[in-house]
């Protein structure tokens, strides 16, 4: 699917990691209702905002993206 594409390429180009566990729930959420799941009002998903997200916080709003996979294990291990 285009969608997952651009989701791929977003995180590959930008040198992130997709969550392990939530990639397929996000995309499937996504698709059905055409907005970001944490964010109704953003419209598009990989959104402008999720960059500066990981880079201030570690992960994007939703937790689809995160700077590292050892970022997103120390904040699950919490």
């Amino acid at each position: 699917m285009q969608k997952r594409r651009e989701i791929c390429d977003f995180a590959r180009d930008n040198n992130l990691v997709i969550h392990p566990g939530g990639y397929n729930y996000y995309i499937d959420s996504f698709l059905m209702f055409y907005y970001c799941s944490c964010a109704p009002e953003r419209k598009n998903c990989p959104c402008p905002e999720a960059i500066e997200e990981v880079a201030k916080n570690g992960h994007c709003r939703c937790n689809l993206f995160w700077r590292s996979l050892d970022d997103f294990k120390t904040e699950i291990l919490k």
